[in-house]
């Protein structure tokens, strides 16, 4: 599913997370979920993909998600299909129509992180902050290792004025992903926030550190 990680994914996930914090965090979420063959999806090698990636990446998004919805409907029950297709609405503001498609593939597998990513981010993208810090904590639940859950949960939780609950959210994301650049950042802009000068900028040195040289692809996340 590594395919799904394109620019499509960090347009949308613009909408609540920093720009480094969401490229990096949809990329990891993706990385970590099973791989097609162990999904059993047939959707994954239909011809409609590369007419869905060759049209994305001319930016023919209109094109793109005409094709998602074709290939939705001629997989009902595939999780690959309702995923892109929810991210291709959302990339075009069709956000119902998103959201029907991240449902559809949590009727399939309810504990389906990436479908909660898109609903908080469908839900933020709209100002229900609320609604989206819900998602947001429903992959902490059921993803924890995860980075996005916390950070996503963090950027929602200082949208709703609630401070303390997002630095302790951006902490968290540091401690299970301390790897991650958009993690630290994330925690460099809360500790500022809070009047913690010298954490903010020892988050933001980290951050930069991990931006000059990045962990090797094979490194183990915490």
């Amino acid at each position: 599913m590594r395919w799904l990680a394109g620019g499509v994914s960090v347009l949308i996930l613009l909408a609540v997370l920093p720009a480094r914090a969401a490229d990096e965090a949809i990329d990891r979420l993706i990385s970590k979920l099973p791989p097609p063959q162990k999904l059993i999806d047939p959707a994954i090698n239909d011809p409609l993909n590369n007419q869905i990636i060759a049209a994305t990446k001319a930016h023919n998004f209109g094109v793109a998600l005409d094709l998602s919805r074709r290939l939705a409907d001629r997989y009902p029950k595939s999780l690959s299909a309702h995923l892109l297709h929810g991210l291709l609405a959302a990339s075009v503001r069709e956000f119902r129509e998103a959201s029907d498609a991240y449902h559809k593939a949590l009727s399939i597998r309810p504990d389906f992180p990436a479908a909660y990513v898109g609903l908080g981010i469908v839900e933020a993208s709209q100002n229900r902050f609320s609604a989206a810090l819900s998602d947001f904590q429903k992959i902490t639940r059921i993803a924890p290792q995860l980075d996005v859950g916390w950070v996503g949960s963090s950027a929602c939780a200082e949208k709703l004025g609630r401070r303390q609950e997002s630095l302790e959210f951006a902490r968290r994301a540091t401690s299970v992903a301390p790897s991650s650049v958009g993690a630290w950042l994330q925690l460099a802009r809360e500790e500022g926030l809070a009047g913690n000068s010298q954490a903010a900028n020892a988050a933001l040195a980290r951050a930069k550190q991990l931006q000059r040289n990045p962990p090797r692809a094979n490194t183990k996340q915490q």
